[in-house]
């Protein structure tokens, strides 16, 4: 093995030998552990990558390369995977000897001998810290990268400064500890979601600093077709959330007056489908069974109950039909009085009508 023989005890015994210069891929880094855990040997790109020399690498265990933004979960996972003959494929943020994080796909397979005893572990690793970047580079959205379990293992600029946080704190649990803590559940379950349909997801979500962002989530796969996380894109969504808040502020301010008033009253848009209907409208339709149109709720189609009221025979119905027809069309602008249900016309763009059922109906 390159920069470390191996012992003639392990070869005796059916070991493979394995020598990690064959394993030089393209500028992937490349080392192999013993079955504890133990660095035995490291390729050359692991020296320029990481910044570690073989002396210093040789020897020792690969937690000389954490950045502590894995916790003892997500290793214990990794080992049970590998110790089980299996091989561990995922994400992982680990720090250079200078201090500096990367990030990088992962891929740690178990050799076995002749017996099938687990002797050697190979890890292979690819950057993608560069990459990730390129794909975060889409002006107002900021992009993270997760695993499966929200863990972050990339932050651009953008999405760090969208969360009033640094791309450090927000590497591991920092993203979701920076939302909403019911927020930060829900985006933990959309995550996951998006990778075992394998499709996008949406929500929108509230930062601690009080920020509101709307999410994309998207599976992100390796090219064996392994899921092995998710890209959240971010954007910043407060002027539409001000503007939903405000349109909410008046629908309930309409909902007041309207149930300020003693006659029944509703509000139909220019397609006649109910809007609102007030508590009195509510009352009447309560003490009248069977009344057709006195019966319509919010959402309920105005024009189909006309139609059913005039089929059941009833004539008032006929003319509010009318009247109503004249006054959705746009024919007349006028105040219509020639049924029980008073219409008035609203002035707005769309259309739509008032409809106040007359007390002496």
């Amino acid at each position: 093995m390159s920069g470390d023989r191996q012992p003639e005890n392990d070869r005796d015994s059916g070991a493979p030998h394995i020598d990690v210069t064959s394993l030089d891929l393209g500028g992937d880094v490349v080392f192999i552990t013993d079955d504890q855990g133990r660095i035995v040997d490291v390729n050359d790109a692991f020296v320029r990558v990481t910044g570690y020399s073989k002396r210093e690498a040789i020897g020792a265990k690969p937690n000389l390369l954490s950045s502590g933004y894995q916790d003892e979960r997500f290793y214990k996972d990794l080992w049970d995977t590998i110790t089980s003959g299996q091989v561990w494929e995922g994400q992982l943020v680990d720090r250079r000897r200078d201090g500096a994080l990367r990030t990088h796909h992962a891929t740690i397979s178990p050799v076995q001998d002749h017996t099938g005893r687990i002797t050697h572990y190979v890890a292979v690793e690819r950057d993608v810290t560069t990459e990730l970047g390129r794909h975060g580079a889409v002006g107002s959205t900021g992009m993270l990268h997760t695993d499966l379990t929200g863990r972050c293992v990339y932050a651009d600029g953008r999405a760090a400064s969208l969360l009033g946080r640094s791309n450090s704190d927000l590497l591991g649990p920092g993203f979701l500890r920076s939302l909403v803590a019911a927020d930060a559940d829900a985006l933990r379950e959309v995550i996951q979601m998006a990778a075992e349909l394998g499709r996008e997801h949406r929500l929108d979500v509230r930062s601690e600093k009080g920020a509101w962002l709307h999410v994309e989530v998207a599976p992100l796969s390796v090219a064996s077709g392994s899921v092995i996380g998710a890209v959240c894109g971010l954007e910043d969504v407060a002027d539409q959330v001000s503007v939903h808040r405000e349109l909410a502020r008046r629908d309930a301010f309409v909902s007041s007056v309207l149930d300020a008033l003693d006659d029944p009253v509703a509000v139909v848009d220019g397609d006649g489908t109910v809007a609102v209907v007030n508590r009195a409208w509510l009352s009447a339709s309560s003490a009248s069974k069977g009344d057709l149109l006195l019966s319509l709720r919010v959402g309920d189609d105005l024009r189909t109950a006309v139609r059913r009221a005039i089929d059941s025979g009833d004539a008032d119905a006929k003319v509010f039909g009318g009247e109503l027809h004249r006054v959705l069309t746009g024919m007349s602008g006028e105040r219509q009085t020639g049924s029980r249900f008073q219409i008035t016309p609203l002035r707005t763009d769309d259309g739509g009508a008032v409809l106040r059922l007359r007390a002496d109906a």
